[in-house]
């Protein structure tokens, strides 16, 4: 007598193996590796200080009040003590220029680097092209 497909894979053992866990502790489908992990809606450290940076406070400055980025009132408040001598936030203030690239000379090559293309100076177009090896005819 012949036994059907479900009798035989019912009695014969599975392959159990590398990258082959049985069937029992395997995962179930539509179900997590990691139930427990960081939830889908969590933030990572970055998102939260972007969040953080750009959220709105309102400051009172010469009797008027406004609204601006607490980033924007930290650097306000590094630029307030600076003023008043505080040599933390006056090196807050350098540090803060440095990275911007408001400290660098434009005027001096080495700091800024070569242009990526001259100007060729000609008087005419026939000056020109004769400087690409071209005439105004094959062009």
């Amino acid at each position: 007598m012949k036994k059907s497909n479900l009798e035989k894979s019912s009695e014969e053992p599975s392959d159990v193996g590398y990258g082959k866990p049985p069937k029992a502790t395997r995962f179930r489908k539509g179900r997590s590796g990691n139930p427990k992990g960081r939830a889908r809606g969590d933030e990572n450290l970055l998102a939260v200080f972007k969040r953080l940076a750009f959220k709105r406070i309102k400051i009172k400055e010469d009797d008027k009040w406004r609204t601006i980025t607490i980033a924007d009132a930290i650097i306000l408040q590094n630029y307030n003590a600076a003023l008043k001598g505080d040599q933390i936030a006056m090196g807050n203030i350098i540090k803060l220029a440095q990275e911007c690239g408001e400290l660098i000379d434009r005027s001096d090559a080495s700091q800024v680097g070569l242009p990526l293309m001259m100007p060729i100076r000609s008087k005419n177009m026939h000056e020109f092209l004769a400087a690409f090896g071209r005439t105004p005819e094959t062009e």
